[in-house]
């Protein structure tokens, strides 16, 4: 069952700016839609949500990128984050290793208590 925008940001007491930005760092496209002027959130979005705000380092933020390259293992290619910044490792499925070469792709930038960062294809995640 949707859960609405509305009640999702009363319930975990945050606000609306903050459920919004949550969504927009947290969620794919499929996880969140509008109806009538309305916003909702899929039951998997809304437990995404809710598992954020509570233990924020469980739910990887996403990061559109652009792959540059192949890289020597064919589990990893060489993307650009879209903001600018340095080239890095990606890890993908090995039969879309050449496939992405040049494509945006989404990207889960996942955080370690250590402070280690690591990034991974959004379809490695589901």
């Amino acid at each position: 069952m949707p859960v609405a925008f509305k009640d999702l940001s009363d319930e975990l007491n945050i606000t609306k700016f903050q459920l919004a930005k949550l969504r927009d760092e947290k969620l794919s496209p499929n996880e969140y839609y509008s109806e009538e002027g309305r916003k909702f959130f899929t039951d998997e979005g809304a437990k995404k949500i809710r598992l954020a705000v509570a233990v924020p380092l469980a739910v990887p933020k996403r990061v559109k990128m652009r792959v540059i390259r192949r890289a020597p293992n064919p589990h990893w290619v060489y993307a650009l984050p879209e903001g600018g910044g340095s080239v890095v490792p990606v890890a993908v499925r090995p039969r879309d290793c050449d496939r992405l070469i040049g494509k945006p792709i989404f990207a889960d930038l996942i955080t370690d208590a250590n402070g280690g960062t690591t990034y991974r294809h959004e379809v490695l995640g589901r």
